[in-house]
């Protein structure tokens, strides 16, 4: 039978900062493009 080691959780690795960095990227490229829809339609609903 095959002897299961366990993981080991060793040190943390940068790359949960790094794998973090697109999705801020992508969260903030939406919020503002949200807020540019929004403030297009604001504008054409005034006149």
């Amino acid at each position: 039978m095959a002897k299961l080691k366990p993981a080991k959780g060793g040190k943390k690795k940068k790359s949960s900062i790094a794998g973090a960095i697109p999705c801020l990227v992508l969260i903030l490229s939406g919020m503002a493009l949200l807020t540019l829809l929004f403030y297009a339609i604001l504008r054409s609903a005034g006149t």
